[in-house]
């Protein structure tokens, strides 16, 4: 971090720690000033945004962002540094890249203070308001980085040092080394993918130490399942706080203790979603002025809440994250299937101890597990059929048992993949 960088750290925590708990009606006046703001300042600066010729006067409410175009990863690839404000050089900026698993990388470059707010102010606020605000916080972090590659991330976390210890394991290390360092080091708060936390426990299990218990543990970047979620809350005595982020706005939302995503309003806008229904989450970031990304869809879907939320917080949030658009399952016309509507009657089977949904043709699957020994022939054929009844129609499941499920170059594991294209 820059020398400034911590003026900024400081003066945007204390700010960001009062503007959590205001109302709603402040909440809503600033995000529009705010968003009013960027709109102006992106037909004026940016080239793509300027060749709309949309008059920046005319710019005056939430309303006038239907007025732009809405974003895909594949627009922000092909117009590249036209999204570019004037007077920024892509050189000087903070960028930060995708890694291209959906096939299509991008790039966005932040201005400092968009970077400071959002990588550090905004990630501290939510660690202080899960963990508490006591110093001495030990934070574990499973990082996708290969074991060489740690050295190099010398960039401490946000507060680190001040408010905190932090430890950075590689995802790709034996998971032997990971349940030495738990059992030792004791963290007090966890950083991890949800595959991974599961193929930990299991490992955890067959080892016989088991593991201390670790008050809170953050899970980002794959679908946290109901079942995963249980039995990491039981086997650490902790809490999950289920972080949903993006390379191009970074943190967005966060999971309070009452359950709900509560969006970083000071960062990022999101376009109202329906309360009945899964839909696009599309957003518009508030600070990067550098890159000012407007009605970007991200190609996820969410739901939004009803009602005021328990932890008194009031910023808007979503009450369920229903994974990518993508891995929506076009049966037929007219029909789909979420993936994830089938890994509960998965994950209720004790004995599969890894798994993953493959779909392989039109409305056929294959289901790759790892499983103990002792589960018979039978239990897949079971198995089939629970998941062709929640399919509806004609569906067709089957069962391959592997001796374990490769995690991608980025150390993620999904619950679900294509051999085939989606429709």
């Amino acid at each position: 971090m820059k020398p400034a960088d911590y003026l900024r750290l400081g003066w945007g925590l204390a700010r960001a720690w009062r503007s959590q708990y205001w109302s709603a009606a402040c909440i809503a006046a600033w995000q529009e000033q705010a968003l009013v703001r960027m709109m102006r300042h992106a037909v004026l600066t940016v080239p793509f945004y300027r060749a709309l010729a949309i008059d920046a006067a005319s710019l005056r409410s939430a309303a006038d962002l239907a007025r732009f175009p809405e974003l895909r990863k594949a627009d922000v690839q092909r117009a590249g540094r036209a999204l570019l404000a004037d007077g920024y050089d892509a050189a000087k900026l903070r960028a930060s890249r995708t890694s291209g698993s959906s096939g299509e990388p991008t790039t966005t470059w932040f201005d400092d203070r968009a970077w400071v707010q959002t990588k550090y102010v905004l990630k501290l606020r939510r660690l202080l308001a899960t963990s508490g605000a006591a110093p001495g916080q030990r934070v574990l972090i499973v990082s996708e980085a290969r074991p060489e590659q740690l050295a190099a991330l010398t960039e401490d976390g946000p507060g680190g040092g001040a408010f905190y210890r932090r430890r950075l394991v590689s995802i790709h290390t034996p998971f032997a080394q990971h349940l030495e360092i738990l059992r030792a080091w004791r963290p007090t708060a966890l950083y991890a993918y949800p595959s991974y936390l599961a193929e930990l426990l299991e490992l955890a299990q067959r080892d016989g130490g088991g593991l201390p218990g670790i008050p809170i543990v953050f899970t980002s970047s794959e679908v946290l399942t109901p079942g995963v979620r249980a039995r990491v809350e039981t086997a650490l005595s902790a809490r999950i706080c289920d972080i949903y982020g993006s390379t191009e706005f970074k943190e967005v939302a966060w999971q309070c203790e009452a359950g709900r995503y509560h969006v970083n309003f000071e960062s990022v806008w999101l376009d109202p979603l329906p309360q009945d229904r899964p839909a696009p989450i599309v957003m518009s970031t508030l600070i990067n002025r550098a890159m000012p990304l407007l009605r970007y869809r991200i190609g996820d879907e969410g739901r939004a809440c009803a009602g005021r939320c328990a932890c008194g917080r009031q910023s808007p949030a979503i009450d369920t994250l229903s994974g990518r658009e993508a891995d929506t399952i076009v049966l037929s016309v007219g029909r789909t299937l979420s993936p994830y509507l089938l890994t509960t009657a998965i994950e209720q089977d004790p004995a599969v101890i890894q798994y993953r949904i493959v779909e392989t043709g039109a409305a056929r699957f294959r289901v790759e597990i790892v499983a103990h020994a002792a589960r018979c022939a039978a239990a897949d054929e079971s198995l089939c059929r629970e998941l062709a009844a929640i399919a509806g129609g004609d569906v067709e499941f089957t069962v391959a048992r592997l001796p374990q499920l490769a995690r991608t170059p980025s150390g993620k594991r999904g619950v679900f993949t294509r051999e085939v294209r989606a429709s």
